[in-house]
């Protein structure tokens, strides 16, 4: 009678997860290139698996303020647990209105304590896509070897902005030679549902960078190899950090709808793969 009883206890909490809305952790699955799998190997990941529900200090520090941004942004970037934390194995970084009608949200790097030169860079995550928000898994120079934004580049794994690109999803460089709005390349794919786990990657290499979500090849811009100043098109020959945030207005995030009050981008982990 006992069993029974346990049986149907888990049976109606299964159901209530289920009418609320909530679904199981989706199960990983495995979309790794083959040519990942064949020629590189995992140097470093960070998976969430912590006892904290603190983001681990020896892997991620934070941007913090609320000055634009340079993109008109309004949100204020916190290192509070409310807008970044770690649970059930997963990042949570949160963009959450305040009492005082203000957002806040969080926005975690590597910068100094882990950067890379090359390899393939992979985030699994969910997306949120509510109005308003802009949410990014990015990659900056740790060192401005060629001068201020833009000449020293910057790779963009991943950008959504329902306002202003509605399902499409981005992958772009930015160089001196095309920044901003006129990016050296930019491309996109509409994905059925952002806010399920994918997967979002970079293959930087010596003579390419190339954009892979869910496995499958997006773009790929190849290294000119000018003789000179091949810097102004190709800056991505000094080590990168990783970035990950979610903006809120500004000049892509767009007009947010009063009644919004929160959203979430969920990370599932962080992966770096180098050649053997």
């Amino acid at each position: 009678m006992k069993k029974i009883t346990v049986l149907l206890f888990c049976a109606i909490a299964a159901f209530s997860l289920i009418s609320c809305g909530e679904e199981p952790d989706e199960p990983e699955r495995d979309l790794l290139p083959e040519f990942v799998k064949s020629n590189m190997e995992l140097v470093w990941a960070d998976e969430f698996n912590g006892e904290s529900n603190e983001p681990d200090p020896a892997n991620w520090d934070y941007n913090v303020g609320g000055n634009g941004w340079g993109n008109s942004e309004v949100q204020n970037y916190t290192k509070d647990r409310e807008n970044s934390y770690v649970s059930n194995g997963t990042l949570k970084i949160v963009a959450k209105k305040n009492e005082k009608g203000r957002w806040t949200s969080a926005r975690l790097t590597s910068s100094f304590r882990h950067a890379f030169k090359y390899g393939y860079i992979e985030f699994r995550a969910k997306l949120p896509v509510e109005k308003g928000s802009w949410p990014a898994l990015w990659l900056l120079p740790q060192h401005e070897s060629y001068g201020k934004w833009p000449r020293s580049g910057e790779i963009d794994v991943m950008e959504y902005a329902t306002n202003f690109w509605g399902k499409k999803t981005y992958g772009t460089l930015h160089c001196k030679a095309g920044s901003g709005g006129n990016a050296i390349i930019s491309n996109y794919i509409e994905i059925e549902d952002v806010t399920k786990y994918h997967t979002y990657a970079v293959d930087w290499q010596e003579d390419h960078i190339s954009w892979y979500y869910d496995g499958e090849l997006l773009a790929r811009y190849d290294n000119p190899n000018r003789e000179e100043k091949n810097w102004e098109l190709w800056p991505f020959d000094k080590p990168f950090y990783i970035i990950m945030n979610v903006a809120m207005g500004g000049n892509l995030g767009g007009e947010i709808p009063k009644k919004l009050k929160s959203c979430q981008m969920e990370v599932d982990y962080v992966r770096v793969y180098a050649n053997k």
